[in-house]
């Protein structure tokens, strides 16, 4: 999943609204901005086959940034880290919650993935293959998304008049573009994928910093 796993952060954001949304844009993300920083170090491995539908990504080695284990102690680091400053322990909800929005990227991917997911180091593979039916993964993936958008905007009472165009535009642009990923995809090697994956991660949470910046608050 890509835009997928940003479904979470609208969820926790509408659920509690103390939790920064562009906090919780990067937590759910933080397997994978591991993943493409050890890609781009040459620790974890990925091919490209587009023999494989959906995805044409191999996932062959990732233990540290998609391990289960190694994805819990990320969420709980994160967590025990948040808890040294004042405010944090003040709002310990805060703290979990970026904390669960961290493993909720495992278990999305548990979902979509192929048996590529170790459950320790480079073992015990799992995975329950939504990516073999493309159809059913882009649209599990585009409801998870919009869900969580709409319950985010709803909470938050809407937004200033630019920055609601701002959303739902970047909401509808990012739906196509990830809807269109598949079995005619040819990119040009792992890096370029990474790398384009760690710049989106950045453009997301600023655009989503700015619209945050900007709603109603009913």
């Amino acid at each position: 999943m890509l835009i997928g796993h940003y479904g979470p952060a609208f969820i926790i954001k509408a659920i509690d609204k103390k939790v920064p949304l562009w906090a919780l844009f990067i937590a759910v993300q933080v397997p994978d901005i591991i993943w493409g920083t050890l890609i781009l170090g040459g620790v974890e491995r990925a091919n490209i086959n587009n023999d494989l539908t959906s995805n044409p990504l191999d996932l062959s080695y990732m233990p540290y940034s998609h391990g289960m284990v190694s994805t819990l102690l990320y969420s709980l680091v994160i967590v025990g880290i948040l808890l040294l400053f004042p405010y944090f322990r003040r709002h310990r909800d805060v703290a979990w919650w970026l904390g669960a929005a961290i493993f909720s990227h495992w278990i999305l991917d548990f979902l979509s993935h192929r048996p590529d997911l170790p459950i320790w180091g480079d073992s015990m593979k799992i995975g329950l293959g939504l990516w073999n039916y493309p159809v059913w993964a882009v649209a599990v993936e585009v409801a998870i998304y919009l869900i969580g958008a709409i319950c985010y905007s709803i909470a938050v009472g809407g937004f200033k008049r630019w920055a609601a165009w701002l959303f739902w535009c970047f909401i509808v642009v990012s739906t196509i573009g990830s809807s269109f990923r598949g079995d005619g995809m040819t990119p040009a090697g792992v890096e370029s994928i990474a790398i384009s994956a760690l710049v989106f991660y950045i453009f997301a949470t600023v655009v989503i910093y700015i619209v945050e910046k900007n709603e109603r608050k009913p």
